[in-house]
Formats: C-alpha cells, structure tokens, sequence
C-alpha cells in the first residue's frame, strides 16, 4: 500500500520537532529550516511533481518525504525495493529517490529493474556507501544521480530539482 506524504502532518511530526539521525541525516530546523526554493516555477508547479521514497530505515524514508513535502513536492513511501516497483507499476512519478542497502531487492536491482521498462522517471541512488565509482556506474545501472549519506536537506532539495530540471546529476 502506498503512504501518500503531502503535507508534514502527513508524517505525524511537530513542524518544531527535532528527529535525531546523528548518523544520517541532519534535522531540517538545524539546517536553517524548512528547505524552500525561490523559484518553484523552475521546475514547473512544484507541487505537480510526484516523488517515489523508498528506503528500508523508516527514519530515513519519513525525512527524506517531509524534506521534499515542505519544498513543495507530493511524496509516496514505500519500505522495500518490492514494494517500490509495484508503486511503480500503478503510478507515474517525476523521480524515485531509493536507499539501496534493502532486503530483497536493493536500489540498484530496482532501478535496473526499472530501466529494463524505460528510460523515465529519473532515478536517485541515496546511500552510505561511496565508493568513489558512481560517476562512473551511473550510466551503466541507470541511475541518473547520486547522493551520499550524510546529506543535508539543501544538498537533498538541491539534487531533486537538478534532477527534475536536467534529467542527469553526474556529481556524486
């Protein structure tokens, strides 16, 4: 079943809450606070775009949603790579942003899976481990942007809007 996120009640956290993530991601409000482009227009009606989140930590999933919901963007979660494709398979979305250390099937096999289907939507590998060859492997697997974690949410918001703009973030 997919959790559709499209305001930060949606997430049932306080807008004043702090979630601690030492080691993953840092708090919104540490960051300055909600992460809002000046310009939402640039990628078209901000809140048209619909992004898919999967990720087996439900930290990470929930911070990853309520970073892009208060950018402006609509958000699905799912917890596993499985789950994600059947998501898939039944919506049409502007970008999926997946962890790839997930049981069953991983990011990667995921987004292999999807580029099996077709070249859309842009696909964003968020993971822990870099290796320094991702660059490189991109174009190979398929996916079209990289993020390593710990990440902030300006460097989140920052490669979402790259993506949903060019397609393609090569910058690791």
């Amino acid at each position: 079943m997919i959790k559709r996120i499209q305001t930060t009640a949606d997430l049932n956290l306080r807008t004043d809450e702090i979630v601690p993530m030492p080691t993953c991601l840092p708090d919104i409000e540490e960051a300055g606070g909600p992460v809002l482009l000046d310009s939402p227009s640039a990628v078209g009606a901000s809140a048209t775009k619909q992004i898919l989140v999967i990720d087996h930590d439900p930290e990470v999933r929930e911070l990853v949603a309520k970073t892009i919901t208060r950018a402006g963007f609509r958000a699905d979660i799912e917890s596993d790579g499985e789950e994600g494709w059947h998501a898939l398979c039944r919506v049409t979305y502007d970008l999926v942003i997946t962890g790839n250390e997930m049981p069953g099937l991983t990011g990667v096999k995921l987004i292999e899976r999807i580029r099996g289907f077709s070249k859309e939507p842009p696909c964003m590998l968020i993971s822990g481990k870099q290796s320094g060859v991702e660059s490189t492997l991109m174009p190979l697997i398929g996916f079209d942007g990289f993020l390593a974690k710990p990440f902030s949410p300006a460097a989140l918001i920052e490669k979402v809007y790259d993506l949903l703009l060019h397609g393609q973030s090569m910058e690791p």
